[in-house]
């Protein structure tokens, strides 16, 4: 049979994500309360109040639900106990945040340009990891439970990808201003909006 059309198609990307997370992220009504979360923390009511701006109308024990999905994987914390009239009310934040925005086509010379940048550093730096803690890879790589739903095994580029990426949320958690709107302080209340 003649062969119409092929070409090497280049490795552009890795995704790396824990299952459990993979798992949560499965609705996207989810993706929209974990991003909602970061900004702040937010109680169900407030997520019912908030989730519909976003396209989504939930009754709140739909919510729970995927709430309760979303702190089994780690993504959302339990962030504040109110009490409220005889109740206690709990707000929940986000622990990841979600980036997922469309970079223009046009603009993909520019990233291209910035990630060439960083190449020759991160190579060295992942070089230089895997030669002094090799031992620590291995443990990590030999601790993996394998998926039951894929054909290969990168254990080890998993456990780099997820070292560099840590230590570049731990960058930006500490380059990033707080986000835009009221976050509540310990003193403050998660009810109580500026006037």
């Amino acid at each position: 049979m003649p062969v119409l059309f092929r070409r090497e198609v280049p490795l552009r990307s890795l995704v790396a994500i824990e299952a459990a997370q993979a798992r949560a992220l499965q609705a996207p009504i989810r993706l929209a309360m974990l991003d909602l979360l970061a900004q702040r923390p937010m109680s169900v009511e407030d997520l019912s109040e908030e989730l519909p701006n976003h396209g989504f109308r939930k009754a709140t024990n739909t919510l729970r639900h995927h709430l309760e999905i979303l702190v089994s994987s780690g993504l959302v914390e339990l962030a504040v106990l109110e009490q409220t009239r005889g109740a206690v009310l709990k707000f929940f934040a986000a622990s990841a945040r979600p980036l997922h925005f469309a970079l223009p086509e046009s603009e993909a010379s520019e990233m291209a340009a910035l990630s060439d940048r960083l190449v020759a550093p991160i190579s060295a730096a992942i070089r230089g990891l895997s030669k002094t803690e090799r031992a620590r890879i291995a443990r990590l790589v030999a601790s993996i439970r394998p998926c039951p739903r894929c054909s290969s095994e990168y254990y080890e580029e998993y456990v780099l990808l997820m070292a560099v990426h840590r230590a570049c949320v731990a960058y930006l958690r500490h380059r990033t201003p707080a986000p835009r709107g009221p976050r509540p302080g310990p003193a403050r209340s998660p009810r109580a909006r500026p006037a």
